[in-house]
């Protein structure tokens, strides 16, 4: 019963007085009824089918109807309401009958006063009787829950002995129920002797959750057929109503998978997954160490860089399957021409690093250069023919050549790209020919601080298609620097001296700037629909406030930031540093576009695209290259542009230089287009004239002939 006392009562009774006679009663005792009266089953059954109600009140015997039959209509509609009858003399056998039949009480018509007692004592039975129900319902969803749960779910008691197992347990475990059931608790754990590790011992491990009440950790265990799995266990207790132990519960994972996952993370966060070798971090923790020894007791350490020549040529024509053997081949010739102490890695790609600690002079150096020039003169096996690849080396040491492990790495790595220029196959120490490059690109480092406040710098413009229309909907922004003598200063000059030094930020602030302001001209004067897209540094990410100072730049001009697409790379997602994660989630949040750019290049994850929501993917120019003479490059291409559009983005191919590029990748539907076929960059005066066509017609480009490569 409610505390308003309002109720709402289906009377089955063909005497309108006497309905009258009941309300009244219940008027006097503060009620306010919601009455209706019915006589026959027909009308029984839609006041049921209509509404719920709180009370059935129903006449013994009527003309049409009776308290038996509308008893038995009752039941069929199963519903747990008072259902009580009011009558004049009847038999007690009746009475007794009817009560059994589900009635819940019988009144006579004399008594009424005993009926607003008999409907509150029947409400709160009701209740009570919901109540149980959901109870009962509960603890039987628990229990389905528990035994069709996905993990292992034990029940031990305050011994530390098995009560109860489900399922998961016995398919995990390959124990049944039954020879699970009185055991002690981890009796699958692998005990003490057999780990060796001293670390664990299962009845002091119970002893300890005893003490504490609950634990939590990983758990090596046997499988009944002697087969090793891990588990997460949780162990807790359950206690009564008092506040007692009775049982406790331990709820067991299957973390097997994920166990060998992490375990083949760790590996590949420090060696290299195809070859087996060292990987960068691995090496550049070995430099440190050599370094440090080598500066304790005065003696140099030689670092050597190495770099298959002519490897793009063998990866071209034979495929990436054959490339990948000829670098394992190479490792093997490597290895061979090192000893236990020395650190050989590979670096990514056909570039190698050896790190020779306690080297006294240039003579083992030049030995070691000496033989693996020697080992490489010979023809590498590829598909029953010999192929010639030889290795270019650069040399620095420690500390004639650089104390810091980066510049040192630096400085051999500029010392094997001079033993590439001057013909391969050769070694090269670092010295002051090396070091007069260096200080040219310091030289462009100086000239870069300041170049937006001397206006040298242009944002040319490359149109990027839409391929089922052949329309411009969309250009990407390219930064271009004039020096001061007029020359232009090609990007990859530039750029990564930019990116080393930090000077990207300024320079990344004001290609945002510009291309904000010159997409605001385009909005007004032509083309209102047109995005640009932008290209993001890992390094400007990085900034706290970077997020902001692009809605800032969106906001002075008036720009939809739905119209700016920002372009980042696979490995500003490898970097996964806390400010990169807050700038994208605060930018996809206030609805910019992300893309990826130069997709198939580094990792290629499918994990790292699920990380934000990602609007486009570009396929690299190198995979677009070659998609006329290698079906391995085509097939992945189609293969990439699919597995977008699975994952709901639009593809971007770049680099398109010839019609039949075009026809394949409009035959793989790819979305949209970019390339010398249709455009160079170009500045926004001869863009502005290209938007132009684009509003009247098909714009007509004037195709560009492919650049040599």
């Amino acid at each position: 019963m409610t505390d308003h006392k309002a109720l709402s009562i289906l009377f089955v009774e063909d005497s309108e007085d006497d309905v009258e006679l009941t309300l009244s009663e219940l008027y006097r005792s503060g009620y306010k009824v919601k009455a209706h009266r019915v006589e026959t089953a027909e009308d029984m059954q839609a006041a049921l089918d209509s509404q719920s109600w709180d009370v059935v009140i129903s006449d013994y015997k009527m003309p049409q109807f009776s308290a038996e039959k509308s008893l038995a209509l009752y039941n069929r509609n199963d519903v747990d309401i008072p259902f009580i009858i009011i009558s004049g003399v009847v038999e007690a056998e009746d009475v007794v009958y009817l009560l059994k039949q589900g009635a819940h009480d019988f009144l006579n018509k004399s008594s009424l006063a005993r009926l607003v007692p008999a409907i509150e004592r029947e409400l709160r039975e009701s209740e009570l009787r919901k109540a149980q129900r959901q109870a009962e319902q509960k603890v039987s969803i628990l229990s389905l829950a528990v035994e069709q749960s996905p993990v292992s779910v034990v029940i031990i008691n305050p011994d530390g002995l098995i009560e109860y197992v489900n399922p998961k347990f016995e398919s995990i475990t390959g124990y049944s129920a039954d020879e699970a059931v009185g055991r002690p608790f981890g009796f699958t754990v692998m005990q003490e002797d057999e780990q060796g590790s001293g670390e664990l011992n299962i009845s002091d491990l119970w002893q300890s959750i005893k003490k504490q009440g609950n634990w939590g950790g990983e758990l090596c265990n046997v499988h009944k057929d002697g087969m090793l799995y891990w588990e997460y266990v949780n162990v807790s207790l359950l206690d009564d109503e008092e506040g007692s132990t009775t049982h406790f519960i331990s709820v067991q994972e299957d973390i097997t998978a994920r166990r060998s996952y992490e375990e083949q993370l760790r590996r590949q966060a420090h060696y290299d997954e195809l070859t087996g070798l060292a990987n960068r971090t691995l090496m550049m923790n070995r430099l440190k160490e050599a370094i440090e020894y080598s500066s304790h007791h005065n003696i140099s350490t030689a670092l050597l860089c190495i770099d298959l020549d002519n490897f793009k040529n063998i990866n071209d024509s034979l495929g990436h399957v054959a490339g990948d053997q000829l670098i394992v081949q190479a490792a093997s010739r490597l290895a061979a021409c090192t000893k236990k102490t020395d650190t050989l890695a590979r670096m990514g790609g056909d570039e190698f690093v050896v790190i020779l600690p306690r080297v006294e002079d240039n003579l083992l150096i030049q030995s070691v250069a000496d033989r693996i020039m020697d080992v490489f003169s010979k023809p590498f096996i590829m598909h029953e023919q010999e192929y010639f690849v030889t290795a270019s080396i650069g040399v620095a040491k420690f500390p004639e050549n650089s104390t810091e492990p980066h510049v040192l790495l630096q400085n051999a790595d500029l010392a094997m790209y001079q033993a590439k220029s001057l013909g391969r196959n050769q070694c090269q120490f670092f010295d002051e020919e090396i070091n007069r490059k260096l200080q040219n690109r310091m030289a462009i480092e100086s000239a870069l601080r300041g170049v937006e406040l001397r206006d040298e710098l242009e944002l040319f413009y490359q149109p990027i298609i839409e391929g089922k229309t052949r329309r411009i909907v969309l250009c990407e922004a390219l930064l271009r620097w004039k020096g001061q003598d007029g020359r232009y200063v090609f990007p990859d000059e530039f750029i990564p001296v930019a990116e080393e030094t930090g000077l990207i930020n300024q320079l990344g602030a004001w290609v945002i700037q510009q291309a904000c302001k010159d997409l605001q001209h385009i909005h007004r004067h032509i083309d209102k629909q047109l995005k640009f897209a932008v290209n993001i540094s890992p390094n400007q990410l990085q900034a706290t406030d970077f997020s902001r100072f692009v809605e800032e730049q969106t906001s002075i001009y008036n720009i939809d930031v739905s119209k700016l697409e920002l372009e980042i790379t696979e490995s500003v997602l490898l970097n996964d540093l806390g400010e990169t994660d807050k700038n994208l989630k605060t930018l996809c949040e206030d609805g910019f576009s992300l893309s990826i750019d130069d997709f198939g290049t580094g990792y290629s994850s499918l994990a790292y695209l699920q990380r934000y929501p990602f609007s486009k993917l570009k396929i690299d120019r190198s995979f677009v290259n070659q998609i006329e003479d290698n079906k391995n490059a085509a097939k992945l291409t189609d293969t990439i542009i699919q597995m977008a559009h699975s994952l709901g983005m639009d593809v971007v191919a770049e680099g398109v230089e010839t019609k039949e590029q075009l026809a394949f990748l409009n035959e793989c539907n790819c979305d949209l287009m970019q390339g010398y076929y249709f455009s160079r960059p170009v500045p926004l005066d001869q863009l502005l004239e290209l938007l132009s066509e684009n509003q009247s017609q098909v714009v007509a480009f004037p195709h560009v002939s492919p650049v040599k490569h």
